[in-house]
């Protein structure tokens, strides 16, 4: 069978049926995340897009296509990553009124306040943003003056100010808990140190075409 590429060149390829017995074919899709600009993201890079955690922010307008994990409904999943939306999106979701560029310059994390009361903590990491509860989980200390960065093993993480805690921003997880690496630490560390390491609860994040976060409350 012949096809013809984007580039307008003629590409022969074969079509061979399988059995049961045969693995289907696995498809991944890559995106192209293109960031700079007024945004200031850094170069533009061909990547996976995970489906865990924050998602890619889109730029100019355009839409970031990303997979979503099959479901029970295989075609509602299906139309969902082609709208590049979460299955059920905007049921249960809740419009932040933020965009990333609204997160001051120099900083990674912004407080929101939503109308019932909750609050909330956004941060932004090069061309990702993530959802978490406000507050840390050693000892109740604001998110908002947290260190973002990249850890050795290649997750986003956010460094509490005050113990030292350490969560993964994707899942929530505590990397390091109350470390004592300073005077101070050391006492809350000892403090702490026969309580359960206590993960962040973190929220499912989607970015709209416009550049509008959404987040997911009810999990």
């Amino acid at each position: 069978m012949m096809l013809k590429c984007s580039a307008g060149a003629n590409v022969s390829c074969s079509r061979r049926p399988f059995s049961s017995s045969t693995t289907p074919p696995v498809i991944s899709r890559l995106v192209v995340c293109k960031a700079g600009g007024a945004g200031g993201f850094g170069k533009s890079n061909k990547k996976k897009v995970s489906t865990e955690g924050g998602m890619v922010i889109p730029e100019d307008g355009k839409r970031v296509k990303k997979s979503y994990l099959a479901d029970s409904d295989s075609k509602a999943a299906s139309k969902a990553a082609a709208d590049g939306a979460p299955p059920g999106f905007p049921n249960d979701w809740i419009d932040l009124k933020l965009k990333a560029s609204d997160v001051p310059f120099g900083k990674n994390t912004k407080t929101v306040e939503l109308a019932a009361g909750k609050v909330l903590m956004l941060y932004k990491f090069e061309n990702m943003v993530f959802v978490s509860d406000a507050n840390s989980t050693a000892y109740q200390y604001p998110m908002v003056d947290a260190k973002v960065f990249r850890d050795s093993s290649g997750a986003i993480a956010a460094e509490v100010p005050l113990d030292g805690t350490i969560y993964d921003l994707a899942t929530g997880a505590v990397l390091k808990w109350c470390p004592k690496d300073t005077p101070v630490r050391s006492l809350l560390g000892t403090l702490k140190s026969t309580v359960q390491a206590t993960p962040l609860q973190v929220y499912p994040v989607h970015v709209t075409q416009d550049g509008s976060i959404w987040t997911k409350l009810v999990l």
